[in-house]
């Protein structure tokens, strides 16, 4: 059954705005998966990060409804639950309402509100409209199609992990989820057969999850702004490492497992000295140094920002992606 245009409202407003919004600076992200436990919740029809200045970094919610009959009072409310749920620096709806009492509530739960006004302007924006780059259904359909292929879900499944860290996990553990899923693209845009449809998509997949990368890693890097060279590589040493870039931090569940197997174990000092090595040994695996040295001396400049725009906007562009190289 082809979809009616009431159907495509949402969607397309979702479009618009993070169209809107990407050609404000911002890095947009649409359709985020919010997850607990690995239960899928609800999702973001809009996630914003913004690097305003060198120490500064912002990051909101949009929640876009297109509806006839609005129910901008529900919308702004869940909104502001969301966004405290979330730990996010602040929300936005956007809604065909356009009465008084709407602005009023929008105030009271400090979360924006863009109103029908605001909406019809962006609808007619002849600068908001797609051209060359796909819509995130299309993108995501990429990867659907693929999967069926395939049999699966493995494509889409590493794809929405990425990004559902966007919200959870947000800094230096989105960042390496983002770089497990980079790598998973990578392999998968090797074994390809060159040019091939899968090589096209897993390269489009790898662009995306790498700038998923660069933004998270660009946010830790707001905490570690005033830290020497040497510290902040060791700190992003560590964060790539093991997931937290406080060292004592990341290594104490560690070293209480290994004081408990000392303590408890038949032979415990000699099993828990073998444990330890073993762990030193793969964490050591880690190429974290690789990375961490490239992002150290980024600090105070906005590439790794630009980047993740660059590659995100070229993931998305239609036609070859391989051409783009």
């Amino acid at each position: 059954m082809p979809e009616t245009n009431t159907s495509r409202k949402g969607p397309e407003l979702e479009e618009t705005l993070k169209e809107y919004f990407w050609q404000a600076g911002y890095f947009a992200v649409r359709g985020v998966p919010f997850r607990l436990e690995d239960e899928d919740v609800t999702d973001v029809d809009v996630w914003l990060y913004e690097r305003p200045a060198a120490l500064s970094r912002r990051r909101l919610i949009v929640d876009a409804k297109n509806q006839t009959k609005p129910k901008a009072a529900e919308r702004l409310i869940w909104a502001r639950g969301l966004q405290s749920a979330l730990n996010v620096d602040g929300a936005i709806v956007a809604s065909t309402d356009k009465r008084p009492s709407s602005h009023r509530l929008a105030k009271s739960v400090e979360v924006t509100l863009l109103d029908g006004d605001a909406i019809n302007k962006l609808a007619s924006a002849p600068k908001l409209k797609l051209g060359d780059i796909h819509s995130s259904e299309e993108y995501d359909d990429l990867f659907k199609a693929v999967d069926a292929a395939r049999r699966n879900a493995e494509w889409r499944t590493a794809l929405l992990a990425a990004r559902s860290s966007l919200l959870t996990n947000f800094g230096i553990q989105s960042a390496n989820m983002a770089l497990r899923a980079a790598g998973f693209f990578a392999e998968q845009t090797i074994l390809a057969a060159p040019k091939s449809n899968q090589a096209q998509v897993a390269l489009r997949g790898f662009y995306s999850t790498c700038a998923y990368a660069a933004i998270g890693l660009d946010f830790v890097l707001a905490d570690l702004a005033f830290q020497s060279h040497e510290d902040r590589r060791a700190a992003l040493i560590t964060g790539v490492r093991y997931g937290n870039t406080n060292v004592r931090e990341a290594l104490m569940p560690v070293r209480t497992a290994i004081g408990l197997v000392r303590q408890h174990a038949s032979n415990g000092g000699s099993v828990a000295a073998q444990v330890e090595r073993g762990f030193d040994h793969q964490a050591g695996r880690v190429p974290a140094e690789i990375i961490a040295e490239y992002v150290a001396r980024l600090s105070a400049t906005d590439a790794l920002y630009i980047v993740a725009r660059e590659l995100e906007r070229n993931a998305f562009k239609s036609g070859s992606v391989i051409s783009m190289l």
